[in-house]
């Protein structure tokens, strides 16, 4: 019970208007989300994450795990790679909802709305079925320069994580 009639006259605009506050941005928020939805939805981009997960491509990702004289068949690459896809394949669904979750708290409205427009024409499209192999293909060829950074950086890291 709110004693004052000054006070009681003045809490109901306020909690209405903290209320439709709350409402707004709850409102923009969903907007948001379901933009980002909309965008990892788009043809494009489930086609990119289908190749990002193929098994040519899903080999070429581990293959520098491997050591380098390790001499593997073309047909274990390939079956390699096949368990390696159907395996990532199965968590396609939480892909998708991390993407989208993670598009939502990266992008603007403004942006995600761009990228829905962008990625669904031609070209936009085109871009995005190209990108995994670009993406993956620059990695291969980086993939000594990587490993040499990474032996080279091991001793400091190994200090800082005895310190």
């Amino acid at each position: 019970m709110i004693p004052d009639k000054k006070m009681r006259n003045f809490v109901p605009p306020v909690l209405l208007a903290l209320t439709l506050a709350f409402a707004a941005q709850t409102a923009q928020a969903q907007s948001r989300t379901e933009l980002a939805r909309q965008y990892v939805a788009l043809p494009g981009v489930q086609a990119m994450l289908r190749e990002m997960f193929a098994p040519e491509a899903m080999y070429q990702q581990v293959r520098n795990t491997f050591p380098k004289n390790v001499k593997i068949s073309n047909s274990k690459k390939r079956r390699i790679g096949k368990v390696l896809s159907q395996g990532m394949m199965q968590i396609l669904p939480a892909m998708n909802k991390t993407l989208a979750r993670e598009a939502a708290r990266s992008f603007t409205k403004a942006e995600l709305k761009a990228m829905i427009a962008f990625y669904s024409t031609p070209e936009g499209a085109s871009i995005l079925s190209k990108t995994t192999s670009l993406t993956t293909r620059s990695i291969a060829r980086m993939a000594p320069n990587i490993e040499a950074v990474k032996r080279a950086v091991t001793p400091a890291i190994i200090r800082i994580l005895k310190d």
